[in-house]
């Protein structure tokens, strides 16, 4: 995490979130705003194992991205799991195909909505101000808690 420097060099706070099919937050991940979305793939997924039981984890049939998770090592630890990977491929890719790109596109909305709900129901998610740096992790979790309570009661 990226502590609180009076917003001089301060490169952010970045949010990689699962979702399930109702759009519930299942996994949070935090890290510094200056890495890329790929090298924390693995450990949403493990992150997941951590709220989820052994049934849950065997009804988990496909893993939804976008097109910056698409990588030979994302595809074959999805695949190790016994999930398919609706990634779709990047432009440049060299295996580029079809494959996956329709089911893709009827379904990225769940996280956008999650986190536009996220971004603009709280304002302390929505630009990290804290000077303390265990606070936003905080406010993040109050607001998932709240839209699990709102989606299920």
């Amino acid at each position: 995490m990226i502590g609180f420097d009076g917003f001089k060099r301060i490169t952010g706070t970045k949010l990689h979130v699962a979702v399930d099919g109702t759009g519930l937050p299942v996994s949070i991940v935090m890290s510094p705003a200056d890495i890329h979305n790929s090298t924390k793939f693995a450990g949403v997924m493990e992150s997941i194992s951590d709220f989820a039981n052994d049934s849950m984890m065997e009804q988990m049939v496909s893993a939804y991205a976008d097109r910056g998770y698409d990588s030979k090592p994302i595809h074959n630890y999805v695949k190790s799991r016994n999930v398919i990977p609706c990634i779709p491929f990047r432009k440049n890719s060299r295996t580029a195909d079809d494959a996956g790109k329709d089911s893709y596109n009827r379904t990225e909305f769940v996280v956008e909505r999650f986190f536009a709900w996220l971004k603009n129901g709280f304002h302390r998610t929505r630009i990290r101000c804290e000077r303390n740096a265990g606070n936003y992790p905080g406010s993040v979790s109050i607001a998932s808690f709240l839209k699990c309570c709102r989606v299920l009661r």
